[in-house]
């Protein structure tokens, strides 16, 4: 009699579980780069709908939803467009200057001198190459490397949400 109790028990606990999986659907949203220069998105999942935005390689977005072969994304500012596969690229990490003027170093810290480039503005992109503590190692587009402070730049986190 006992062992029909527990097995009773644990079956509860397996269809608790389930109707739990069920009922809460997990969501995700996963961090991506523009994978070429001058990519068209657009306002809806169509080559044929208003264009939103024109973005250069290396424009880091927020992956949020996905219809077919066309992912919806959100970009900096927090404006959500359509973009077709094939323009994205999850290898890698990429961020974008998101204060009006960002200054970049020779290293990690503002003890080191600027680059040539000296600053870059608002929507300039890099890719992420490293980091030292709150300091991004980033690469321009001619290949060279260059240090900024963090609070400077956007780069999309990866998250689940559960919802209810």
């Amino acid at each position: 009699v006992w062992a029909v109790a527990v097995e009773f028990d644990i079956l509860t606990v397996m269809k608790t579980l389930l109707v739990s999986i069920l009922f809460f659907m997990q969501l995700s949203s996963h961090a991506a780069c523009i994978a070429q220069n001058k990519v068209k998105m657009h306002a809806k999942p169509d080559p044929k709908a208003k264009v939103s935005w024109v973005v250069g390689e290396n424009m880091p977005v927020l992956e949020i939803n996905k219809k077919g072969a066309w992912y919806e994304v959100q970009d900096f500012e927090g404006e959500k467009h359509w973009v077709h596969a094939r323009h994205l690229t999850w290898k890698g990490s990429c961020v974008v200057v998101k204060s009006l003027v960002a200054k970049l170093r020779l290293g990690p810290g503002q003890k080191f001198a600027s680059t040539d480039l000296g600053s870059v503005k608002r929507y300039a992109v890099f890719k992420k190459v490293g980091r030292d503590d709150d300091w991004l190692k980033l690469q321009d587009s001619y290949g060279q490397i260059h240090w900024a402070h963090e609070n400077n730049f956007w780069e999309p986190r990866e998250y689940s949400r559960v919802n209810f």
